[in-house]
């Protein structure tokens, strides 16, 4: 009976180890952050986020269809109209800000995790650090202006979500307030990128 009990708890702790074992096709927090190609791959997808054409033609009804450089007939898209008019409701199919989100809080991952990437790959240097953090803020203030100028009243992101089940607390702010945090993360981009520079 004992050597049946050893073997059986030696068997559960083999299955365990064998379970617990990650593939190496797998990409997992553990794992990240250990290379430069991570890190500018990182980069590139926030920037994929605003190039794709959710987010440009957002970014061109929120704004320049709003302004007198564009005119557009009447009977064009009631959605587009109400925007135009500043009659923004929930309603409305281009008042979805999500894809904007995901590139900030992809922004946000960066600039909380890609220092650990200085510790394991040589080619990636503090100057290299820099020039990644000024663009990521850049970015998220970027991002939060564009939501600024069409809502007024968002929700700040300044940390990441880790996952889906883990959001924080987002709290929405005073327009004042929202952009002067937004002119922070500016001042920030600006002296990383330019001491970098030098």
């Amino acid at each position: 009976v004992l050597a049946t009990a050893v073997a059986f708890g030696a068997l559960m702790s083999s299955c365990t180890d064998y379970l617990t074992i990650i593939p190496a096709d797998v990409v997992v927090e553990e794992n990240f952050w250990q290379t430069k190609d991570q890190v500018n791959g990182m980069l590139a997808t926030s920037y994929l986020k605003l190039l794709s054409s959710d987010a440009v033609s957002k970014a061109i009804i929120w704004g320049e269809i709003r302004s007198d450089n564009m005119t557009f007939p009447p009977s064009y898209n009631t959605d587009i109209k109400n925007i135009v008019e500043a009659n923004i409701t929930d309603e409305n199919s281009y008042c979805r800000w999500g894809v904007f989100y995901e590139a900030i809080s992809n922004a946000n991952l960066v600039l909380e995790s890609a220092h650990k990437t200085l510790e394991t790959d040589p080619d990636f240097s503090e100057g290299d650090l820099d020039v990644v953090m000024g663009e990521m803020y850049a970015m998220r203030a970027l991002c939060h202006f564009y939501l600024l100028r069409t809502f007024r009243d968002i929700p700040m992101a300044m940390v990441p979500a880790v996952n889906d089940s883990e959001l924080p607390d987002y709290k929405q702010v005073h327009p004042l307030e929202a952009l002067e945090m937004i002119m922070n993360d500016l001042d920030i981009a600006e002296n990383l990128v330019m001491s970098a520079g030098n």
